[in-house]
């Protein structure tokens, strides 16, 4: 009985560390690819062959470090959910665009969830650094970026209303710690007024679609809060 369960272990421990080896190489590659513009951002976020890489930090830091100003796809086509648009600026309270600021986003699927098999990334720190669906894009010179998704849920066993997690960076690197952090959606029914109140209250924001029932556009103004 020992000797199979240290047979089955060191099989396990193999593939594993085979895995790791393939996975590893398949970002060196992607990463590669990126860097000569063989590839887009939007190519590699939207294969369903490199979807089980999402979570790795490797394969997140390729993306960051190649986006670019244009319109960003985070989903495969065949994503569960209602297909989304999200187009934003960010600006200073006078107006002034943040040209060529670094974005971060990410949220959950239409289960509501950030893992491919789970509410939540539990076993690696946080949702923020390994949610599946993500992305990183940069503003054009007028502050306004633009995201293909689909409309997030809200968690599995809450009444928090579904959102979108936004990040972002001054083109020097500096976080722009003012940042409404949430993106919410007028037609979720879990935003009641209490909720809205709640959001709006903590600096998120809240819009209505302005697309049509079958693909939904929302628009959000982010003012930084200096």
């Amino acid at each position: 009985m020992k000797n199979t369960l240290c047979v089955l272990l060191l099989v396990c421990w193999s593939s594993l560390q085979c895995q790791t080896k393939q996975q590893t190489g398949d970002i060196e590659m992607l990463g590669e690819k990126l860097k000569r513009g063989d590839l887009s951002v939007n190519q590699v976020l939207s294969d369903p062959q490199w979807m089980s890489l999402h979570s790795q930090t490797s394969f997140r830091k390729i993306i960051e470090k190649n986006a670019r100003a244009e319109k960003l796809v985070i989903v495969t086509p065949d994503e569960p959910g209602l297909k989304t648009t999200i187009l934003g600026t960010i600006t200073s309270p006078d107006g002034k665009p943040y040209a060529n600021a670094l974005v971060y986003m990410y949220q959950t699927s239409d289960k509501g969830w950030y893992a491919d098999t789970a509410a939540h990334v539990l076993s690696k720190g946080s949702d923020i650094g390994h949610a599946r669906l993500f992305g990183y894009v940069r503003t054009n010179h007028s502050g306004a970026f633009e995201m293909e998704t689909i409309r997030p849920r809200g968690y599995p066993r809450s009444d928090l209303p579904a959102h979108i997690h936004i990040l972002a960076w001054t083109s020097e690197g500096d976080e722009l710690n003012g940042l409404p952090g949430e993106l919410l959606f007028e037609e979720d029914d879990r935003l009641t007024p209490a909720r809205k109140l709640e959001a709006l209250n903590s600096g998120f924001l809240v819009s209505s679609n302005t697309g049509t029932a079958e693909k939904a556009v929302y628009r959000y103004n982010l003012v930084v809060r200096e």
